[in-house]
């Protein structure tokens, strides 16, 4: 059996972008470029990627370590083509392997459509195939011209054309599967005699053919996904293209958007039926969300986990989970690695980060918990804080038992445990761990000063009438 392998070509410099980052590495709403390449890749089985690096190379192989992509870099010193991109890969193909070429800049590729071009390069046994669409303004892609039996007879780009080749409207998107060897042996063959003096991918066929191969041509009906990336422009119309695709799917499968055209959502998020989502809300990265939530309208959810029946107005969740029945907001900030569980309320310009709420607690408006591990049914009144940070710039965590309640401006100084079935008088500023069934007042006796202010204001009258 054939083994697979993938050679995405990512060296380019992108100059049409006029950016400092390469462009592979600009992003289609929230995923760089290149990834949503190497996924339509892995989805498709193949877990043997080379990429062809160049301009910047560094930028785009660090990027590549923080996604924890399990992939070869091979390193296109000079830029002269995309055939000689191709030829930096040699060392990492074999005779045997089945080589899918793709351009590092088509983000809207499918895994489907990556299999199919494969499956049809076996099953016709040809030593290779190309992908290819009809358009009926081709502009300035390569021609696709076939023989009398619909095989590909040569490929000619823009500059190259004929004035009937011209006229076709069927072109090359630049994506390929080669039969190991042949492509290698082509490699020998390439030369830049042509109008830019480069070493053209498309010539490959050609020399395939001369070996006596026949070199098949695979034609999608979804012309959106050969959408290749070179500016701004084209960019925004990726990004338009996959979140109106994301948008009909997830409202085909039962969720509400009030308004499609502002909501913003990831491809690799997950939403359940009967949720509504308002204008304004991005949902980023692997969210997921249950069933019968409202969210938004403005609100900004990544990379979280959202139970069943929960509101979230005009809100932002990074990395987090939220349980059943919770309430968010308005204006409430969970911040990452808050777990908040069932039936929790975390009111107006509320703020989390890295703590564990139990079920049925409410931290309702204006406070900061952070560093804290909150029991069940606990209600902090307003404007208290976890004060989490000692004088070395260390982390303390604070920890409440069940049913405890915290009385509004009180500050507890981590590391402090705040035992069950207590209560902290409001203002206190709590050092000390509290056993349980406890109350705590932790505040100065009042001092009042009769007639203060009008024996001091009679004293700056005369000060004035002197000077």
């Amino acid at each position: 059996m054939d083994k697979i392998k993938a050679v995405i070509l990512a060296g380019g410099k992108g100059t049409r972008m006029k950016s400092e980052l390469p462009k592979v590495l600009h992003k289609v709403y929230d995923r760089c470029i290149i990834d949503y390449v190497c996924d339509a890749c892995e989805d498709a089985g193949i877990n043997d990627i080379c990429i062809i690096v160049g301009h910047k190379a560094e930028q785009v192989e660090e990027h590549l370590k923080i996604k924890n992509r399990n992939v070869t870099l091979c390193l296109q010193k000079e830029q002269l083509g995309t055939g000689h991109a191709v030829m930096q890969a040699k060392d990492h193909i074999d005779d045997d392997d089945l080589v899918l070429v793709i351009n590092g800049d088509q983000p809207l590729i499918s895994s489907q459509t990556i299999k199919s071009l494969i499956s049809f390069c076996k099953q016709g046994n040809y030593g290779g195939t190309v992908l290819s669409c009809i358009l009926d303004e081709p502009g300035s892609l390569g021609r696709v011209i076939r023989d009398e039996n619909g095989n590909l007879l040569r490929i000619v780009e823009k500059k190259d054309c004929n004035e009937s080749e011209e006229k076709v409207k069927e072109v090359n998107i630049g994506v390929y599967c080669f039969k190991g060897d042949l492509l290698k042996q082509s490699f020998n063959k390439l030369d830049d005699n042509n109008a830019q003096n480069e070493y053209y991918i498309t010539d490959i066929p050609s020399h395939i053919k001369k070996a006596g191969y026949n070199f098949g041509v695979y034609a999608i009906a979804d012309i959106s996904e050969f959408q290749g990336i070179n500016s701004r422009e084209e960019l925004s119309i990726a990004t338009c293209t996959l979140l109106n695709k994301t948008r009909k799917f997830h409202m085909d499968n039962g969720v509400t958007l009030i308004d499609p055209k502002n909501t913003y959502i990831s491809l690799d998020a997950k939403i359940g039926k009967d949720t509504i989502i308002y204008p304004g809300t991005n949902i980023q990265g692997e969210t997921i969300i249950g069933e019968d939530c409202i969210i938004g309208p403005n609100s900004h959810i990544s990379s979280s986990t959202i139970g069943n029946n929960v509101v979230i107005e005009t809100s932002k969740v990074t990395n987090s989970t939220i349980g059943n029945n919770c309430i968010i907001g308005p204006f409430a900030h969970i911040r990452p690695n808050s777990n908040i569980n069932d039936n929790c309320k975390i009111g107006s310009f509320a703020e989390t980060k890295n703590i564990n709420l139990g079920n049925d607690s409410k931290i309702p408006h204006l406070i900061y918990a952070g560093d804290a591990d909150i029991g069940q049914n606990v209600e902090i009144g307003c404007g208290c804080i976890t004060a989490n940070l000692n004088p070395k710039w260390e982390k303390n965590r604070t920890i409440i038992g069940d049913n405890s309640f915290i009385g509004s401006n009180s500050t507890l100084i981590a590391p402090v445990e705040i035992g069950k079935d207590c209560a902290i008088a409001a203002g206190s500023v709590i050092t000390d761990n509290i056993p349980d069934s406890s109350f705590a007042i932790a505040r100065q006796k009042q001092t009042t000063k009769d007639e203060y202010i009008k024996k001091h204001n009679e004293f700056l009258n005369k000060s004035h009438k002197k000077n």
